[in-house]
């Protein structure tokens, strides 16, 4: 009992530490939130800070400036998923910026960028490891399948589910390895992917009620954020987790052998 609960203890504990950016990000969400900002608008202030614990990150040696780039990537996907989402009415960020174009801030994308950014620290902190990763081109053409849909060239409800079952598929062999406590563990990579989506929909849940953004139903007052969204962030973490996965693999190229079975 006592090994078991060292083992959780350690394994909370090193994903509470790869959060540390959306940690950071919920933290000023609120802190704007429950103490307005009178010197400039709020989405202004939201992006300094941004900015400010992206440094502070790599500053502290909890980030590298490789590390840095890959983030960079997925914030600039982020931005254009926002351009597009914003420009159907998907959501909305009703509040006046100076660093708002066409109805986007542009801390919008540190969201974004904090997902990676838990990816890359994972990868570190826990050791990541992956056996069966298909190859390059399989993943990617998935990656790029996947980041289409939320443009609604095929967003229909049941064409995500079927691309989530092809992902599914895809990975069914496929395990992660990682690190705790000096022992080694694995999980399927599906799951991976699903318990990463639905940390992010309560995330997403939080930072809606702090008014980081708005959906079309939250305007007259915050409603939670509808369940089918797990599928979505799920969806949206593979995209993340290849970007990052291909670009470790490219620096380490032993990221992806077979991890021994634990004794």
């Amino acid at each position: 009992m006592r090994r078991n609960f060292a083992l959780i203890r350690d394994f909370l504990t090193k994903q509470a530490l790869a959060c540390t950016s959306g940690f950071l990000l919920i933290g000023l969400l609120a802190l704007t939130h429950l103490f307005p900002v009178s010197f400039m608008p709020r989405y202004d202030a939201l992006l300094l800070g941004c900015i400010g614990i992206q440094l502070l990150m790599v500053r502290l040696g909890l980030e590298t400036w490789k590390d840095l780039g890959v983030i960079a990537i997925f914030h600039a996907l982020g931005l254009m998923l926002e351009l597009h989402k914003v420009s159907v009415g998907s959501w909305s960020y009703p509040e006046y910026a100076y660093t708002k174009f066409w109805g986007v801030p542009l801390y919008s994308g540190f969201m974004y960028s904090s997902v990676a950014s838990y990816m890359c620290m994972a990868w570190k902190r826990l050791d990541l490891r992956s056996s069966g990763w298909p190859s390059s081109w399989v993943v990617l053409t998935l990656a790029a399948i996947i980041y289409s849909q939320f443009f609604g060239i095929f967003g229909y409800l049941w064409i995500r589910i079927a691309t989530a079952c092809l992902t599914i598929l895809l990975f069914q062999k496929c395990r992660v390895w990682y690190t705790v406590s000096g022992e080694r563990f694995w999980m399927p990579m599906s799951l991976a992917f699903g318990l990463i989506g639905f940390m992010i929909w309560v995330a997403e849940n939080v930072a809606t009620y702090l008014g980081a953004w708005q959906y079309a139903n939250q305007s007259q007052g915050w409603e939670p954020v509808h369940g089918t969204k797990i599928l979505s962030w799920s969806l949206l973490t593979v995209v993340s987790l290849i970007v990052v996965a291909e670009a470790k693999c490219r620096h380490a190229p032993v990221a992806f052998l077979p991890e021994p079975a634990r004794s």
